[in-house]
């Protein structure tokens, strides 16, 4: 199969397109996919320049990529629900070794859901990931009340866009981050009741729309620094909860006032969707969520957000347009 492999970490140079690289193992759990498109993240380049939980070597190269949408080639002996043939979409294992840039790849069976129809296949490779993290985050993790507000920070990314229309169908008053025109006006058209500028303090325009005591709940989908404390003093309401969806910057924590989050019942949530997969913890339920998705958007109720469509030879291009943070909504390459 061709696939873009990696042996050390580091710029994107490092990423080398394999022309014929065996098709990669399955296990009894796994569905072997033919991936049709994939979807691009921030984890794939991020993982390609400082690694990740599988090392990198000229022995055993690694497959980067975690959102793909394709075509069931062969089924393990342990598989249940699905056939040869089924169009599928899924987000994989960050703990395995083949990812979704390639023409094949293996997943566990449990973390794959049912395409939906009414999707390209580079529409529904940019679903499963942010999906998941919004499910997982909004509904496990924060457990939202219906007719509270939520901020979510970087609305016009690809996991804010996704965010503000699963939180509209929650029942929540959405307020987004945006700071230019383009990026306001796409979260605007996603649903997002209000619209605030993340280049400029959140708490007096959160106050200007009547929030004076901060909201319910904030999704931070960015990269988090020392405003961590700031957010969850001044952001954070009472029994407030905020969720970041990454480990947030060296000397962040430190900035947290721990007796205001006490007196106020305030909680701060680590969001990884990777960890299911990563320590076999109730894996099924992501395939579940995603057949759910899925009807959600045949349905009607979300849409895609791909913006721009890449083949598989200009997976570089892709890589460095999802590195710039300058792109709106979700990207993809057809294969």
């Amino acid at each position: 199969m061709r696939a873009w492999k990696i042996t050390e970490f580091g710029s994107v140079d490092v990423l080398t397109l394999d022309e014929n690289m065996p098709k990669p193992p399955m296990n009894p759990t796994d569905l072997l996919v033919k991936n049709m498109a994939i979807g691009s993240n921030p984890v794939d380049y991020k993982i390609r320049e400082n690694g990740g939980p599988v090392m990198a070597s000229e022995e055993a190269p690694v497959v980067v990529g975690w959102d793909a949408a394709g075509v069931v080639e062969e089924v393990g002996s342990e598989v249940v629900g699905f056939s040869a043939g089924d169009e599928v979409f899924y987000a994989g294992n960050l703990g395995r070794q083949f990812g979704s840039y390639a023409e094949y790849t293996p997943v566990d069976y449990r973390l794959v859901g049912k395409k939906p129809k009414s999707l390209s296949w580079a529409e529904a490779a940019t679903i499963p990931l942010v999906a998941i993290t919004a499910w997982e985050t909004m509904k496990e993790d924060m457990n939202v009340d219906e007719g509270s507000s939520i901020l979510i920070i970087n609305g016009a990314g690809g996991l804010g866009s996704f965010a503000i229309q699963l939180a509209k169908q929650l029942g929540l008053t959405v307020i987004a981050t945006a700071s230019r025109q383009d990026t306001i006006d796409w979260c605007k058209n996603l649903g997002a009741d209000h619209v605030i500028n993340h280049r400029e303090a959140l708490a007096p325009q959160l106050e200007e729309l009547g929030y004076a005591n901060g909201v319910r709940y904030v999704f931070h989908c960015f990269e988090v620094g020392l405003e961590l404390g700031d957010l969850m003093k001044n952001v954070v309401g009472p029994c407030g909860k905020m969720a970041v969806i990454q480990y947030a910057k060296e000397g962040a924590y430190a900035t947290i006032d721990g007796t205001d989050s006490w007196f106020n019942r305030k909680t701060l949530i680590h969001s990884f969707m990777f960890a299911r997969s990563l320590h076999n913890v109730g894996i099924e339920k992501q395939g579940q969520l995603l057949n759910a998705v899925s009807e959600m958007i045949d349905a009607g109720n979300i849409k895609h957000t791909l913006s721009k469509t890449l083949t598989f030879d200009e997976a570089k291009e892709l890589m460095l347009l999802q590195e710039s943070g300058k792109s709106i909504g979700k990207l993809a390459m057809t294969v």
